[in-house]
């Protein structure tokens, strides 16, 4: 018999890891800020019979926690067994917050009125008929939008970390696409990647009606002139296009109309009820520096299963019920157990700017840092910094407002957000009668250890919002 014919057997051994009933929910509910689980929580309660809710311990190992005094804790967990050597252990100490929602609810506010910008964005890619691959792009878009609604990331950019951080396989001009249909949203104008693009979607989004015949002429300067409009060269517009005096001041009052900052309408309405956003973890400074850290559990109830049940637990659906209602604690306690062990990595990496509140103190820090240090597995800290807000002494932020991206110095790696403020400084410091252009600014951050190029020092200072030299100039 040939050699090539002859049949052979091997024995081979592989290492599959299969995800348990318990790791399986308990990745759903992490993926919930503290509204939704409270909405969860709530219909696990209508749904299980035997599962009870309470306000008083009764020693039965499954209590998840109290919502009013803070003294239910979760024992199952002793923070200090992530940390390998005494000295590695935090500084603060692990409690829970008694928490004001219940106070919050009775205040009689519209919850439409406190919605936060990204939560009315959200709502609107609800309404999107789109498949799973698109809808993940289209809340990852929105996950990056600034305060002012516009978009400061490349698409590239974000192609590679939809790639490298969800394992989403997509291209630049897939995201584009996407983005498009964020262009659709309101308020006009959200989603932009820069000043005119911004003007242009509300341009063509609004028509202005108000101003019949106009509106072409507006879209076609904003698209063809925005060089001349950014350096109010208006008599070369008027010179270009043969208008007269009246016609260019109805322009110019048509631009002004138009919103630079699309994120602020409703940013304004958000900031005037800082109920709508319900932070999911605390985190206090003491004058000596001392960091504290509390896992905001708001007014959830305590969860048991019912002493009934466990009488009856030789009836088939009575132990199946139990055994769902112990499933569900259990996620539960995991679930805070993988958000307190995720921040107290962010707050090992972020202390300086914890302590101090000087955003040029933020380290660069990836998704893949904290899954590192935490021993978690990449996708589960996304789904622990994906809508949840923090609060700190300096401000209430998305866990995400902390992984700050990395720019190249000749000395070290710093973010963006030092480079940024790099930059501020030196054009705060310039001679108003003599700004200087971009190609000065980049010698200087060079000589301050930032090897920028004049290109991405015009990028930067769009973002911040400095207008040109020219336009700087006193």
């Amino acid at each position: 018999m040939p050699q090539s014919l002859i049949q052979q057997q091997k024995l081979t051994q592989e290492q599959i890891q299969l995800q348990t009933a318990m790791q399986v929910l308990a990745s759903k509910l992490v993926e919930l800020p503290l509204e939704g689980l409270r909405e969860r929580v709530a219909t696990e309660l209508a749904e299980n019979p035997y599962l009870e809710a309470s306000s008083s311990e009764s020693g039965d190992g499954y209590i998840q926690t109290d919502g009013g005094t803070g003294e239910g804790q979760d024992t199952e967990y002793d923070a200090r067994q992530d940390y390998s050597t005494e000295d590695d252990i935090p500084d603060y100490l692990l409690r829970q917050s008694s928490g004001n929602e219940a106070e919050d609810e009775g205040n009689g506010m519209d919850s439409a009125d406190t919605q936060s910008f990204y939560d009315q964005l959200m709502e609107q890619a609800g309404g999107c008929d789109l498949s799973e691959h698109d809808r993940q792009i289209l809340e990852y878009l929105i996950g990056n939008l600034g305060d002012d609604g516009l978009l400061g990331k490349p698409l590239f950019q974000i192609a590679d970390e939809l790639s490298i951080y969800h394992y989403l396989d997509t291209t630049p001009e897939e995201v584009e696409r996407i983005l498009q249909i964020l262009w659709r949203f309101d308020p006009p104008g959200v989603g932009a990647r820069n000043l005119q693009e911004c003007l242009i979607i509300q341009c063509k989004r609004k028509g202005y009606r108000s101003v019949p015949g106009h509106t072409p002429l507006l879209l076609k300067v904003l698209e063809r002139n925005w060089d001349d409009i950014s350096h109010n060269r208006w008599d070369l517009i008027r010179q270009r296009y043969k208008l007269s005096d009246q016609q260019v001041q109805m322009l110019r009052h048509e631009i002004r109309r138009l919103n630079p900052r699309p994120g602020s309408s409703m940013g304004e309405k958000a900031s005037s009820a800082e109920t709508h956003i319900t932070p999911d973890v605390i985190v206090d400074v003491d004058q000596e520096g001392n960091i504290d850290l509390t896992l905001n559990d708001g007014d959830l109830p305590t969860l048991s299963v019912s002493e009934d049940a466990m009488e009856m637990i030789d009836v088939d659906f009575v132990r199946d019920y139990v055994n769902r209602g112990k499933l569900f604690i259990g996620a539960i306690m995991q679930r805070r157990h993988t958000i307190m062990r995720t921040m107290q990595a962010i707050i090992k990496l972020q202390r300086k700017y914890l302590v101090t509140g000087d955003e040029t103190l933020l380290r660069p820090m990836r998704l893949e840092d904290i899954a590192k240090i935490t021993e978690q597995d990449l996708s589960t800290v996304s789904r622990v910094c994906n809508s949840k807000f923090v609060e700190t002494p300096y401000g209430t932020f998305p866990l995400r407002w902390f992984f700050t991206t990395q720019a190249k110095a000749t000395t070290e790696d710093v973010s963006i957000k030092k480079m940024h403020q790099a930059l501020k400084e030196i054009i705060e410091q310039e001679d108003k009668r003599r700004p200087l252009q971009d190609e000065e600014l980049a010698e200087m951050l060079q000589q301050k250890g930032f090897n920028v190029a004049r290109r991405t020092v015009a990028k930067y200072r769009e973002q911040l919002g400095i207008p040109t030299s020219r336009m700087r100039r006193e």
